[in-house]
């Protein structure tokens, strides 16, 4: 190896000209051309970010304006006098009156176009540039009129849209005329009239827009030629082109080069001779420059943050473990390990908080491994272990409990105390399979299985885990096409009232009907569900489906299950809403079930999301009352109108007095409360009556009716209320 001294013995005459200055020059001349390049692309962004901000301010400007016609329309809509003059049919002499709906909105307010149309879209009255006219709204208006009328009917606030009306294109809103004194709820949306203001986009509005706005020559195009540099496309609601509203923005970048060129020529000729002092004491730089090289190096293969080798270092060390030379004298396992609630923490406490907790948790890792061990961060809170022994799988057993005892210990980050787990998964390497990407994968898998266990524990990769990921892999692929091909489908399971012997209630239960698997069981595809995030769409799915099939029955209630992972959905009250609107469902008819699991992790935002579900007038039940342990807390904290009772309790009551008395106690807390108490799984007489002596509300089970379809669930409804007397008569006698 040749030394230091030898190597610098080379950077003298001829060979520091030849291995230094002109290398040296190459990079200052590509330097300029780089700096060149830079203020170019830069100019051009500049003009860029121009375009894309008046662009966004043109948009805003346009959304402006509309929302300002949606107030004016809302000025006359609200108003007791039009409503009155224009509900059945029109007053003309009234509406032609100036401070009506006469020529004032076109002179005063500058609307071009007014028309009333009553309900089956037949025009009532027509203003056209302050003429009252004899014209049909839909026939001046034939192409997006009649869908924003639609619209504008169902929404208490006025609708705007852009409509193209002959050679011109239009600001139109609508909105039912409907004055505050009158509840909106007990109108058909149909038998509205509504009333409509259109302004026109012609120049004149356009240059008010632009000196508003500060956007300069501003024009309208009706094709698609779109002829100056920036622009933004005129759509109706449905997405279809009606023109371009054009203008030619300022160029900043054109100015940032004409400002920076002469000061940067200066700029490159000083750096020129800086690097002429830079290579005279280059010589000088060589030790830093390995120390820096050094450097480099170590960050190369180890992680920034907690100074572990990192996924390249390791991946390198695995090689050599696992190498030919290796196999007969070591016996390698590679350890994955996965934290435990570090999401969580990170979340609540920030990122700095998480990165030092990242930093202890290498700490702890570090001291438990032996010498000949290599501890990695793969990335992320992912670390891994390569295990040197000759008593495998006892040595990585006995490692993977050492480390999750070591993790276990609380930690304390920024004064405040937390507590963390690990889950591993631990693959060994034989003599026939040392292939590195192999192992980490069967690691990888074992870890999986690990987490499914309930976390804080270890497993080892066995053949079989292999075959199992596969077959999970492939349910869920059939569970997304069964998304995108509706093969899921609704059951539903009656709640009789026990006191009036009356179907109070159903409860929506999706069930999966696989095409070669049959009925998939939702103890299996709802937790796949729920890891991958399709409950999501399943839920929303369930949620219209139930709502739309109870407007078909008489006042039953729907309840529907909401799955953890639904419910952080920060999106769910509006969802919720959305679905009501739709579907015309009172929500007082929706019962939304949650479990206690629900309420653990972030009660604050529990609580918000229940708040917002009763505003909007649904009911909240806790499912699998008595499985937790704070469910007596939330009852108090929390708006519950109902407790379910776990069907656990129900079926052990013929067999422990202590299942009895829990039930009887949770009733009478029920009571206490002034919630609705609900029985699951009764499948006996004696439950039924038993339930019923202790003054239980509802019950639900096998001995009334398994989940069924729709149409057998409208049937049993019609047999129970009209038929099932002996039944109802036995219950009530005991």
């Amino acid at each position: 190896m040749r030394t230091l001294s030898s190597d610098m013995s080379h950077l003298s005459g001829q060979h520091f000209t030849r291995r230094v200055v002109y290398p040296m020059a190459g990079i200052m001349i590509g330097v300029i051309i780089v700096v060149i390049g830079f203020l170019i692309l830069s100019a051009r962004q500049q003009n860029q970010l121009e375009i894309e901000g008046s662009t966004r301010l043109a948009l805003t400007a346009l959304q402006v304006k509309a929302r300002e016609v949606g107030r004016n329309l809302r000025d006359y809509t609200i108003r007791p006098d039009v409503h009155e003059h224009v509900r059945d049919r029109i007053d003309l002499d009234w509406a032609v009156t100036d401070g009506n709906i006469g020529a004032n909105i076109y002179k005063d307010l500058g609307y071009e176009m007014v028309f009333v149309v009553a309900p089956g879209d037949k025009t009532l009255y027509s203003l056209i540039d302050g003429v009252p006219t004899k014209m049909d709204a839909l026939e001046a208006m034939p192409r997006g009129l009649r869908d924003l009328l639609h619209v504008a009917a169902i929404q208490p606030d006025p609708t705007t849209s852009l409509i193209k009306s002959g050679n011109d294109v239009y600001v139109v809103a609508a909105n039912g005329i409907l004055p505050p004194s009158v509840d909106r709820s007990s109108i058909n949306p149909r038998d509205l009239t509504m009333l409509v203001f259109a302004k026109r986009l012609d120049q004149k509005f356009l240059d008010r827009m632009g000196h508003d706005y500060l956007l300069s020559d501003l024009t309208i195009s009706l094709d698609n030629q779109f002829g100056k540099e920036a622009s933004i496309p005129l759509l109706t609601q449905n997405r279809m082109y009606l023109g371009t509203i054009s203008w030619s923005p300022p160029k900043p970048g054109n100015q940032l080069l004409g400002f920076i060129v002469p000061p940067l020529g200066l700029a490159l000729l000083v750096l020129a001779a800086f690097s002429v002092l830079v290579v005279r004491n280059a010589r000088r730089s060589t030790s830093a420059l390995e120390e820096s090289a050094t450097r480099v190096s170590h960050l190369a293969h180890h992680d920034a943050l907690t100074s572990l080798p990192n996924r390249v270092l390791f991946r390198e060390r695995l090689n050599v473990a696992l190498a030919p030379a290796m196999a007969t004298s070591t016996s390698v396992a590679v350890i994955c390990l996965d934290l435990d609630n570090f999401k969580e923490v990170n979340d609540s406490m920030g990122h700095a908080a998480g990165d030092q907790l990242l930093q202890q948790v290498a700490e702890r890792l570090a001291s438990c491994v032996a010498y000949s061990d290599t501890v990695a961060r793969l990335g992320g809170d992912e670390f891994a272990v390569i295990q040197i022994g000759a008593n495998q799988p006892h040595d990585a057993e006995e490692l993977s409990r050492k480390l999750i005892d070591g993790l276990r210990t609380p930690f304390i980050v920024e004064d405040q105390i937390l507590h963390i787990g690990v889950s591993i998964g631990i693959a060994l390497a034989d003599t026939k399979d040392r292939i590195p990407e192999r192992l980490l994968k069967n690691a990888d898998i074992a870890l999986y299985r690990a987490k499914q266990g309930g976390r804080a524990t270890y497993r080892i990769f066995e053949a079989q885990m292999d075959a199992e990921l596969q077959e999970r892999r492939a349910l869920e692929y059939d569970l997304r096409q069964a998304v995108l091909k509706n093969e899921l489908e609704l059951h539903y399971q009656p709640l009789i009232d026990l006191e009036h012997q009356t179907v109070a209630a159903v409860e929506a239960l999706v069930r999966w009907r696989h095409p070669v698997r049959g009925l998939v069981s939702p103890a299996d595809f709802i937790p796949l569900a729920e890891e991958t995030g399709l409950i999501v769409a399943i839920g929303e799915w369930v949620l219209e489906t139930a709502c739309s099939q109870a407007m078909s029955w008489d006042r039953l209630r729907i309840a529907v299950n909401l799955s953890p992972v639904q419910f952080r959905n920060r999106e769910l009250v509006e969802t919720v809403r959305q679905v009501l609107q739709r579907t015309g469902l009172e929500p007082d008819r929706l019962e939304l079930e949650i479990t206690e699991s629900i309420l653990i992790n972030d009660t604050g935002a529990a609580l918000d999301i229940l708040n917002g579900l009763k505003a909007l007038g649904v009911k909240i039940a806790m499912d699998d009352f008595g499985t937790g342990y704070s469910s007596l807390g939330y009852l108090n904290s929390f708006p519950f109108d109902k407790i379910k009772i776990d069907r656990s309790f129900i079926g052990d009551l013929s067999d422990t007095e202590k299942s009895g008395a829990i039930v009887k106690s949770v009733i009478g807390l029920g009571q206490s409360l002034k919630m609705v108490t609900t029985a699951e799984g009764v499948e006996t007489f004696e439950q039924a009556a038993f339930l019923r002596q202790q003054g239980c509300d509802q019950v639900q089970g096998f001995y009334f009716s398994k989940p069924v379809v729709a149409a057998e669930l409208s049937a049993f409804v019609e047999r129970w209320n009209s038929g099932n007397q002996q039944t109802r008569t036995q219950i009530e006698a005991a």
